[in-house]
């Protein structure tokens, strides 16, 4: 997998959302480079498990913001970010365990899934809090 570059097409709008995400996709993009270095096992699972617990933290301080402006599809928000940290938990105790599901597969699901859900779930609430004016 590509490491993943920042464009403008992935601003939410809200200045701290795209802090955060720019700095998921930077967790990622270490992870990506670290494979390709063939680092341990254990190098691995730690990056995972701190790229796991940000986007936890990400995730709560964007559902913060939501019940806050009380934006209706808070709810649609918290089902796919709970999904997310139990798939990405589920592969770092992989990995700890010593599977070597840190492939490919682990690396698209982590930069697709972010990408995709910035640019269709988040995008949804970009025109929302702008009428709300944050940015």
């Amino acid at each position: 997998m590509e490491i993943i570059s920042w464009r403008d097409e992935f601003s939410v709008g809200v200045a701290e959302m795209d802090q955060q995400h720019k700095k998921l996709l930077a967790m990622i993009n270490r992870l990506i480079s670290e494979q390709r270095a063939l680092t341990d096992r254990k190098t691995i699972a730690d990056l995972l498990t701190s790229m796991t617990a940000y986007a936890d933290e990400h995730f709560r301080a964007e559902e913060s913001l939501m019940a806050e402006y009380d934006y209706d599809r808070k709810t649609v928000h918290e089902v796919a970010h709970k999904a997310f940290i139990e798939k990405t938990r589920s592969f770092c105790s992989a990995t700890k365990a010593g599977s070597n599901l840190l492939a490919e597969a682990l690396l698209d699901y982590l930069g697709t899934w972010l990408v995709g859900h910035i640019l269709k779930e988040d995008m949804q609430y970009k025109s929302f809090f702008k009428n709300k004016g944050l940015s």
